[in-house]
């Protein structure tokens, strides 16, 4: 398939041939995401858990910078290809290229000064700030090399590549595994290796996405980057959404995690983890989709189509939901099986808490699904300040209220249950803009 198909094509033609692999790409990278947890949380031990859950936030946001020039762009050129502006795509494309990695040594180079700093003043666990501050500086000496890799994802799926690219991030997440198996199984070495075996694993992912666009086989080419200021700033604005979400929810995990050491230590710290790592299977899950799916519905809006961008965003609506009723039961049936996976024979009390907090996190899931369609439709029909409306109430405004007043009314338990009551919330507002940013279409 090609970025042209995307509007000749029927339309579940094109959304299963967009979704499903990128659904399934996002599958393997859950399963990776949660047997590294397994890994480490058996071999190393729990506060190994609690010390990735510590640095992993301040990770996520040195990425947010390049991930927002990532959506940004990609919307900006999806557009540019369904008004048959070939030019001005390369262009972009290009400049793009060129800023993310920029921004990888940039940050690399941020990383390395203040993390230590913030990572101290938030842990007071000298063993455990140690080990959260290991994690994060394996990531560091390959930053400049692996922060281009979800850009290059993006750009292959607009060219129409999705196969390619689920194929490469299955392969990705293959390696990592392996690797994980390799350094923390056979081997037996520390949490630094689990971050390395990530961080090698991305890096060959970047080197093997770029063979395309190297040999000149796809629509979009490296050209001159020659943008205007105007543009730059477009990719910005476009991307912000993007941005200021992984800010926000890295942000929001660290200030969670502050509450949890201080209402309940390592342990709540530990099962918090779990939680994390359980809910990625889902929301990445969905995220890939969504992603996925950015390409064909800025490449519609671009072309005038609004008719075929109502129908994905009424298919898209439908799949999420059923995935997310599936895994709220599961979550809600069997909890202990889910928390068994991560933990070692002696720690009963981690056991019971994360118990709990699965539950009680559970009901998140009721409205998730429906936040993330209508934001991602949103930023991918160039309407980036409405998708930053949803993102600040769901992972800002209302968490923010949340943590000031459950905590006080149930302890740890109100730690837990406050996405779910942010996302509920959320969701009246998320309906609301869809139906004024959607009204024209009627």
């Amino acid at each position: 398939m090609n970025e042209q198909e995307f509007a000749t094509l029927p339309t579940k033609t094109v959304f299963f041939r967009c979704a499903v692999p990128g659904l399934l790409a996002m599958v393997v990278s859950s399963i990776y995401t949660m047997v590294d947890g397994i890994f480490v949380g058996n071999l190393i031990g729990s506060q190994a858990l609690a010390a990735v859950n510590l640095g992993f936030p301040i990770l996520m946001i040195l990425f947010a910078v390049g991930d927002m020039v990532a959506v940004g762009s990609s919307v900006k050129i999806a557009l540019s290809l369904g008004e048959k502006d070939e030019q001005t795509a390369n262009r972009i494309f290009s400049a793009a290229f060129c800023m993310i990695l920029g921004i990888g040594v940039l940050f690399s180079v941020i990383g390395f000064l203040f993390a230590p700093v913030w990572i101290n003043h938030l842990v007071k666990d000298t063993v455990l700030a140690d080990m959260a501050w290991d994690y994060i500086r394996s990531f560091l000496y390959f930053f400049p090399l692996i922060m281009p890799l979800f850009a290059v994802d993006n750009y292959l799926r607009i060219c129409g590549k999705t196969m390619f690219s689920m194929y490469l991030n299955i392969a990705v997440e293959v390696l990592n595994i392996l690797l994980d198996f390799l350094f923390l199984v056979v081997w037996r070495l520390d949490i630094r290796f689990a971050a390395i075996a990530s961080a090698i694993s991305m890096c060959v992912g970047v080197l093997i996405a770029m063979i395309p666009f190297l040999r000149k086989k796809l629509t979009l080419r490296f050209t001159k980057p020659k943008v205007s200021w105007a543009t730059i700033g477009g990719i910005f604005y476009n991307g912000s959404s993007e941005f200021f979400s992984n800010i926000a929810g890295s942000s929001m995990a660290t200030v969670v995690n502050g509450f949890l050491l201080y209402l309940g230590g390592g342990i709540a710290v530990a099962a918090y983890g779990i939680v994390v790592y359980v809910d990625s299977l889902l929301s990445t899950m969905l995220y890939g989709m969504m992603d996925a799916l950015q390409p064909p519905v800025s490449y519609n809006v671009g072309a005038g189509n609004h008719k075929k961008t109502y129908a994905f965003f009424r298919m898209s609506c439908v799949v999420t939901a059923l995935l997310s009723f599936v895994f709220l039961a599961v979550m809600l049936c069997v909890p202990e099986a889910l928390a068994s996976l991560f933990l070692q024979e002696n720690t009963g009390d981690v056991l019971a808490m994360t118990k709990m907090a699965l539950r009680l996190y559970a009901p998140v899931y009721l409205f998730m699904w429906l936040n993330m369609v209508i934001s991602s439709f949103l930023t991918a029909m160039d309407k980036a300040k409405e998708s930053l409306l949803i993102m600040l109430f769901r992972s800002v405004i209302f968490p923010v209220i949340g943590l000031l007043i459950f905590p006080r009314l149930w302890g740890v338990d109100g730690i837990f249950v406050t996405p779910a009551i942010a996302s509920a919330l959320t969701c009246i507002i998320a309906c609301v803009t869809w139906r004024r940013a959607v009204k024209k279409w009627a």
